[in-house]
Formats: structure tokens, C-alpha cells, sequence
């Protein structure tokens, strides 16, 4: 096996010809995705607060129609309403929480693909020098 110095350049991939550049294009391609989710995590948590805020007055307003207001009706009504609503904040920061270690497995896999792409150069390039070394003894000798 011949050494070849290009063997860890990827010629038909002109954004990651080398392992290094594979490497941080992958961790950007993370980061920007970890943008994306907490961003995404911000948009719902802000919605559901507003809607929460919209129901809040809503329940008290049907309870006073009724002349249920000072009953544990309302008092259940209220809770029942912001059960479901710290049930849909702890979804969706689960769901946050999922995203963001599937990215993080995937920083690790880049980080893998990378030392074994150094690791395979190293090795490559020893096995060059090995093979030459026993040429010029040969040659010698």
C-alpha cells in the first residue's frame, strides 16, 4: 500500500476537503440547529403564556356570570388550567432537552469521524515510512 498524502481530502466535497474542515462544518451545522431549537423553545413557551394569560380572565369571567366566584369550582377551574399549561411547558423543554442531545451526539460522532480520520493519516503515513525504510535497506544490503 502506497502512501497517499490525499487520501483524507474529499475532492468532490469542495466544503470539507480535509478532516478538519469536515469537522467544523459539522459542529456549525450543530450549532446552528441548537440556535434553531432553543429559539423554537422560546417561540411555544411565549405563545403558551400568552394564551394562559387570554384564559386566566376568561374562567374568572364565567365564574362571576355564574356567581361562582368565591367556589372551589373556580379554584378548580384555575388549577385544572395551569396544570395543563405547566404539563405543555415540561413537553415541550423535554422535547428541548431530546433535540439538544441528539446534537450533542452528533458533535461526539463528528469528533469520532475526525480522530479517526487523523488516526487513518498517522497510520498511513507510517506504514509509507515502514515500507520505504525497508526498500533502502534492501537497496543496501
Amino acid at each position: 500500500m502506497a502512501f497517499d498524502p490525499f487520501a483524507q481530502f474529499n475532492v468532490s466535497d469542495p466544503y470539507g476537503t480535509s478532516p478538519s474542515q469536515r469537522l467544523a462544518t459539522a459542529l456549525s451545522n450543530t450549532a446552528y440547529q441548537r440556535q434553531g431549537v432553543n429559539r423554537n423553545l422560546n417561540t411555544n413557551l411565549f405563545d403558551m403564556s400568552k394564551a394562559y394569560g387570554k384564559q386566566t380572565p376568561q374562567i374568572e369571567t364565567g365564574m362571576a356570570r355564574r356567581g361562582l366566584e368565591t367556589s372551589g369550582i373556580r379554584n378548580k377551574a384555575l388549577a385544572e388550567a395551569m396544570a395543563v399549561y405547566e404539563r405543555q411547558r415540561t413537553q415541550q423543554r423535554q422535547a428541548t432537552q431530546d433535540a439538544m442531545m441528539q446534537l450533542a451526539l452528533q458533535d461526539l460522532n463528528a469528533y469520532g469521524t475526525y480522530a479517526g480520520q487523523r488516526f487513518q493519516s498517522s497510520l498511513g503515513g507510517a506504514q509509507s515510512q515502514a515500507e520505504m525504510a525497508a526498500k533502502i535497506r534492501e537497496a543496501i544490503g
